[in-house]
């Protein structure tokens, strides 16, 4: 990743956001991708090094709490109308009206209201392991629907990362923390599936942290990747980070939902979205019910499946990236 290509925009809300940029070429479209937790814009360097190339604009910030953008811990700051016109402001800056949004893990929270409050900037709308996230209902506990629906507690891991003084834990087992994020696979030599037995069960992943328990480095990162990852996210701390799952378990980001009408809710624009099978948190089926819901026409729908876990983007990349260049290339833009 050229990191001689970030640039720096203040938004109307006064936080100045760090983001990678490339200028479009004639004809082609720009591309806003929106990263997720843990990870800034870095997360993408592997579909920017393909896309970019062949001509489109880039649009990859570092999102609020991350890298070189502003780190602020009041969780209020993480609602997603705020950040969904954060996003308009880095684009306006750069004179971009129209773009294709891209996202991944809480990247997908922020396209969603790109949808819900500026689908008429959108071309088009691109998942990666979570579906649209449709506004949220006051009062209700989405952790426990989906722990009802599934048969175990997929979310679990939220409710430590959400409690005071997490962020302090994380980052004095920082590598702890790391080898569970991004966990290695299920094998003879490795025989848990640690997001499923440390993620998905209530105490196991402040447990696992507070252990100071660390694995190999899966395979699809490199040292450098990781060293990048952790300098950047402990000289920022983990406060901010964080604040994308208090604010969503606080109710304050159902509270900023309620702003949002049933009609804005509907997408009416193209959707790929890329299920990762192999991700025990992210599962497919709950994508696909919320894009039965809420997409229209169904001819607007692409689904596309890919082996992996929920860092398919990088472990299966080639794959991602051909199929999000035919759907791209297949946009009337």
């Amino acid at each position: 990743m050229d990191f001689t290509r970030f640039k720096t925009a203040k938004t109307q809300r006064g936080f100045t956001y760090a983001y990678y940029f490339t200028a479009a070429s004639a004809g082609k479209p720009t591309l806003f991708f929106a990263h997720g937790f843990p990870t800034p814009a870095y997360l993408w360097r592997r579909q920017i090094a393909f896309l970019e190339p062949l001509g489109f604009g880039i649009v990859a910030p570092d999102l609020l709490g991350y890298g070189g953008t502003d780190k602020p811990t009041d969780s209020k700051a993480y609602v997603g109308s705020g950040m969904a016109q954060d996003v308009v402001d880095i684009l306006d800056a750069e004179g971009i009206e129209k773009f294709i949004a891209i996202g991944h893990d809480w990247g997908v929270q922020v396209v969603s209201r790109l949808i819900t409050y500026h689908s008429d900037r959108l071309l088009g709308i691109a998942l990666l392991a979570v579906g649209y996230l449709p506004p949220m209902p006051v009062g209700v506990d989405f952790t426990a629907a989906v722990k009802d629906k599934l048969g175990y507690d997929a979310y679990a891991y939220q409710r430590f990362f959400a409690e005071p003084g997490a962020h302090l834990t994380i980052e004095k087992n920082f590598d702890s923390f790391f080898s569970l994020v991004f966990p290695l696979p299920k094998s003879a030599t490795q025989p848990e599936n640690i997001w499923r037995e440390h993620m998905c069960v209530d105490g196991k992943t402040k447990a696992w942290i507070e252990g100071n328990r660390t694995t190999e480095l899966v395979p699809y990162l490199s040292p450098e990747d990781k060293d990048y990852v952790k300098k950047t996210l402990l000289a920022g701390g983990m406060e901010g980070p964080l604040c994308w799952y208090k604010v969503f378990l606080s109710g304050e980001a159902s509270a900023d939902d309620t702003k949002i009408s049933k009609e804005a809710a509907i997408i009416s624009k193209p959707l790929l979205f890329i299920a990762f099978n192999d991700d025990p948190i992210c599962l497919p089926e709950i994508g696909y019910e919320a894009h039965a819901a809420y997409v229209r026409p169904k001819s607007n729908l692409t689904t596309k499946a890919v082996a992996g876990d929920h860092w398919a983007l990088l472990s299966n990349a080639d794959e991602v990236n051909k199929e999000l260049l035919e759907w791209i290339e297949r946009l009337s833009v």
